[in-house]
């Protein structure tokens, strides 16, 4: 699971202030800089690019086949996990970095209810505010069955959305989940370790 060690979130001398065709020039150099040779992996971590970017960013052919986005410390919001969910050439992805987004309930039901992103495997949500709410549509709502790791540390999280979460019968193939540095009581904690999807695990940090 990731942590956000080296990662700079927020600098608000980065593009997520652009417009127009500076947005458009910086958005162009990002994806230059960032993206694999094979044109699989795309990283943008750190870059704030914001909404607006990741708009400009989905029309750039040269991202057509990635599989691997790490958008984490971006400033999307909801508003661009929205965009993230409904963008076909977003369809490839098996792993997706959310980190430090300020994404909340209304762009978390967005992304776990998303066809275009059918294909996660992994799903990194930490230091967003997803809290109890967040967590309990992720638990009776999610629709990606096929993700196997989720990071949902630093989201205040508390003892509700540990239970939901434990009880949940939406994440099948989930192995491994990170909800640590949340809110909750340990007795909370401790009732969630017993929940049947948290007991199946081969990683529970909480």
């Amino acid at each position: 699971m990731p942590s956000l060690s080296g990662i700079k979130i927020y600098d608000m001398d980065e593009p997520c202030n652009y417009t127009g065709q500076a947005l458009v020039d910086a958005m162009v150099r990002l994806v230059g800089d960032g993206l694999s040779a094979n044109g699989r992996e795309l990283n943008l971590k750190g870059c704030c690019v914001g909404v607006n970017g990741i708009k400009v960013i989905a029309g750039d052919e040269r991202i057509a086949n990635i599989k691997r986005l790490n958008l984490g410390g971006n400033k999307i919001g909801d508003p661009g996990a929205h965009f993230l969910a409904e963008t076909e050439v977003f369809s490839k992805l098996t792993w997706l970095e959310l980190g430090g987004n300020d994404i909340g309930p209304d762009g978390i039901r967005d992304i776990v209810k998303s066809k275009v992103l059918a294909k996660l495997k992994t799903l990194n949500l930490y230091r967003n505010y997803l809290k109890d709410e967040g967590a309990i549509i992720l638990a009776n709502e999610n629709e990606l069955k096929k993700i196997e790791e989720m990071d949902l540390a630093q989201n205040e999280i508390d003892d509700e959305g540990f239970l939901a979460l434990s009880k949940t019968e939406r994440f099948p193939e989930l192995v491994a989940i990170c909800l640590d540095n949340n809110f909750g009581t340990r007795e909370g904690k401790a009732n969630a370790r017993l929940g049947k999807a948290f007991k199946k695990l081969d990683s529970l940090n909480i």
